[in-house]
């Protein structure tokens, strides 16, 4: 077994999953390449729709120079016929008003006035109103009747002034000046009215207060000077509110996709099982899904950059950064979160295109009906397609029209700081709660966790451990515990007096109750064992019984133990409790001497697994394959060659060891699961139906192959065949109802449980209808029962302590006499016995 350190062990499933997924998308060159071309393809449709766009309209830029100081004059003189509203809600008895006749009082009085001889009237004049309520309906009411043909300066006022105050003694007016600022209802500039009105007033004041004199004011409206700026559209930024959501969310998808393969085939559990820690799993899955998004956003944006599109080339560099950023992250953490629904990878591929295609158009419709000058409510955050859609909308909404925010716009009251905000927030919940629903949710394969699971570290925390650990002593390499010898898991007065659920045990095969108290009372060698099973007991949640009941069973160096049982029995969840994918309710047990525990970690270096079905990367070569479990092993770099081809040689699949896994046969891929299980130099190996679903002659191949492995190596044995058990195993062990209900040889097996032996006996053919030999069976041994005949073929079955060779000599001296052509015996086979131990087994687990 390898002494490597934990460090050198993670450091080393990083390296496995790294080359593994690398090399895979090395081979999967036109997935990748479809991957990058569909937001490549948007991308480049919305240069040639910019481009096209520009072609119809022409340049939508106005360049100008520098404006020096504009000499516009709006004087008191400047318009032509018109007249003005006044409001006087406060009764100012000293305002007055003046007509169209010239006529007037007050202030107003004092206005200047020019005769038009054409209207035959002065202009302005006042039209006086008591509120503004009644002015502006006036107004509004006339505006909604005016035509194109009616509007004028006659029909629509100059403008407005309000009187809020006047003080004859202080010399003070206070008023509000009202200008029509709609082009549609104006023929001047708003500031020609505005400065119309201040005129007008100041003259009329200053004419009041002066007695009349005729002094006339003016006063000018200009701009200061200015460099007039370029208005640029950017018909790209716009559009690529639609196209940019698309191009960079398309990926996701196929990140669902590829957690779902490998947990529709299976390729994660037996990763799990020869090793691999699910946390870097699930790391390594994001580093690699992010590369990819990475490589994608390249693409995007240096294309977009090089042909000048705003929203990337302008504002702030460092929030598109942050913002993507963010996207990529709760983009990868959103397809865990949802891969944890799926069992299937088509539904799950049909499904994540539907979302990202409903979603686009869900947020067009929020973003530009619902949520057009507002908000939305921060539930709409949660969703990251939501979030990330309608922020890449307003960004290239704000760049299109070239007001791309810059850094310092990035506080908490712009809604985009919101947006990146809430999707790094995403980012870790999905990631939690995907991690968490993996555990619970039902699985195709193996059972899931408690809901509860996750607090189980801390109640640990207030148990009572040394109960468990004086039974163990430091030892062994990589910092094991190894059992002590003298030390017993359980009290030896509670042996066959009651189990772990209080209820009545009777131990009744003596064979069994042997290899028990051998265990328990440590009478065997440490160093020729390789597997002890001690009490090892399994109880799932909301289930009657156990699936496995304090089993006791011992593997020996260089033994082959058939492990069998009925579908229920207890088998499958005995050796996932073995290599770590479940964990025990009690009892334990310890691999190559190490507790599994405390010590899966070193445990996976030291066994290995080849599943019932092939489980593969079809993708991947021989040497590709078994380097990534080598690596998962922890085997050292510079021996994982030297380690594969040794293998490869040692199940004759070194001439192909190049070749890719699809490219196998049925026989060389069955080989392939067996090197698999040898990797890293495994003493211990599992094998679950090696031989299922292949020919009867590949099949004799494979069992050739199994018998030259367990020469160094220890090797349990699940099979349904038991011609495979009967050739292949050392010992048989059955289980029933998850407790071990016989152990020994096969031989052994068939002489206890059997119900004796089976002797064949042929007349010779002219003697058929003459000579039954029955007469002469039951003269040697009237137990002997005829179980069978036809056509002259006698089948006797004979009680166990029937002495054969006595049996042989009586037929070969009653041959010729009674015509006897020829007979054979058997044994009771060993499907009998485990028919008749399995024959009660009413298991419902």
């Amino acid at each position: 077994m390898w002494g490597a350190s934990d460090k050198k062990y993670k450091s080393n499933q990083f390296r496995a999953m790294f080359f593994k997924n690398a090399t895979f998308i090395k081979r999967q060159k036109c997935s990748l390449c479809v991957q990058i071309s569909i937001p490549l393809i948007l991308v480049i449709i919305l240069v040639i729709v910019n481009f096209w766009v520009k072609s119809q309209i022409g340049s939508l830029q106005t360049n100008g120079g520098k404006l020096m100081n504009s000499t516009s004059t709006y004087q008191y003189n400047s318009l032509t016929f018109g007249y003005m509203l006044s409001v006087n809600e406060n009764n100012i008895t000293e305002i007055g008003y003046k007509d169209s006749d010239g006529s007037g009082s007050g202030l107003l009085n004092y206005t200047p006035q020019l005769y038009i001889p054409a209207f035959k009237a002065y202009t302005p004049f006042f039209v006086p109103f008591a509120s503004v309520e009644n002015m502006d309906d006036k107004i509004l009411a006339m505006k909604e009747n005016a035509t194109f043909e009616s509007l004028s300066s006659e029909t629509l006022p100059l403008s407005a002034l309000i009187f809020n105050d006047f003080n004859v003694n202080n010399r003070s007016l206070d008023y509000t000046i009202q200008c029509e600022e709609q082009s549609r209802y104006s023929f001047y500039p708003y500031e020609a009215f505005v400065a119309f009105s201040m005129n007008t007033m100041t003259t009329t004041i200053l004419n009041y207060f002066l007695g009349g004199n005729g002094t006339i004011y003016k006063s000018n409206i200009a701009t200061l000077p200015y460099y007039q700026q370029s208005t640029t559209i950017d018909i790209a930024s716009l559009l690529g509110g639609s196209f940019y959501p698309f191009a960079l969310s398309f990926i996701m998808p196929l990140f669902i996709y590829s957690i779902v393969y490998e947990k529709q085939e299976k390729l994660r559990d037996l990763s799990l099982m020869m090793g691999l820690k699910i946390r870097n799993y699930w790391f390594m899955t994001y580093i690699f899904n992010f590369l990819i998004y990475f490589i994608i956003i390249v693409f995007v944006v240096g294309v977009s950059s090089i042909f000048g599109f705003a929203v990337f080339v302008k504002g702030s560099q460092f929030a598109m950064f942050l913002f993507l950023f963010a996207w990529g992250n709760s983009m990868i953490t959103f397809s865990f979160f949802l891969s944890t629904f799926f069992k299937k990878t088509r539904a799950a591929s049909i499904f994540g295109y539907f979302l990202v295609i409903i979603a686009v158009n869900l947020n067009s419709i929020l973003s530009y009906q619902v949520f057009k000058d507002s908000t939305p409510p921060v539930p709409y955050y949660w969703i990251p397609l939501l979030a990330f859609y309608r922020g890449m909308s307003q960004l290239s909404t704000q760049c299109g029209i070239d007001l791309c925010p810059e850094w310092s716009a990035y506080t908490w009251e712009f809604e985009m700081s919101k947006i990146i905000f809430w999707l790094y927030i995403d980012a870790i919940v999905y990631l939690l709660i995907a991690l968490y629903l993996d555990q619970v949710l039902p699985r195709e394969f193996g059972v899931p966790s408690h809901p509860l699971f996750f607090l189980k570290p801390i109640l640990n925390l207030f148990k009572n451990k040394d109960n468990d650990k004086s039974n163990t002593i430091n030892g062994g390499s990589g910092g094991g515990r190894r059992f002590s010898e003298t030390s017993s898991l359980i009290n030896s007065a509670d042996f066959d007096v009651e189990n772990n659920n209080g209820e009545q045990e009777i131990v009744e095969d003596e064979d069994v109750l042997e290899e028990k108290e051998m265990i328990i009372n440590r009478r065997y060698d440490p160093n020729e064992m390789t597997v002890i099973i001690e009490g090892l007991t399994k109880h799932y949640v909301g289930r009657p019984k156990p699936s496995v009941d304090n089993l006791y069973l011992s593997v020996r160096k260089g033994e082959v133990l058939g492990f069998l049982g009925a579908n229920g029995a207890g088998k499958t969840t005995t050796i996932s409790m073995l290599t770590g994918l479940y964990t025990p309710t009690s009892g334990t047990a310890h691999v190559a001497g190490l507790d599994i525990r405390y010590d899966m970690d070193n445990i996976h270096h030291v066994i290995g697994v080849a599943m019932q079905f092939d489980i593969f990367w079809e993708d991947l070569s021989c040497v590709e394959t078994l380097l990534y479990f080598t690596r998962l092993k922890g085997v050292p770099p510079e021996r994982e060659i030297q380690s594969v081809e040794s293998i490869l040689k040692e199940v004759n699949l070194f001439e192909v060891k190049e070749r890719l896994v699809k490219e196998l046969s049925g026989g060389m891929k069955r080989r392939l699961s067996f090197a698999v299980a040898m990797t890293g130099d495994s003493s211990i190996i599992f094998l679950d139906e090696p031989s299922t679903g292949i020919s009867s002659e590949l099949r004799r191949d494979l069992w050739r192959t199994i018998n030259d492995l367990k020469k160094n190596r220890s090797i349990i044995l699940t099979t349904h065949s038991m011609e495979e058990a009967d050739v292949l195993s050392s010992r048989i062990a059955i289980i029933s109802q998850g407790k071990l209900q016989c152990i020994g040889t096969q031989n052994h097996l068939k002489a206890k449980f059997g119900d004796g032996y089976s002797v064949r006996i042929n007349v010779e053919e002219p003697y058929i209808n003459t000579h039954n030999p029955t007469e002469l069976i039951t003269k040697f041994s009237p137990q002997a029962v005829l179980t069978e005949s036809f056509d002259g073929s006698y089948n006797y079955r004979f009680p166990k302590n029937t002495v054969i060779s006595d049996l042989y000599q009586y037929l070969v001296s009653h041959k010729y006499d009674h015509h006897l052509q020829e007979w054979s015996f058997s044994q009771t086979s060993l499907e009998d016995v485990f028919l008749k131990i399995s024959a009660n087994d009413d298991t419902i687990n």
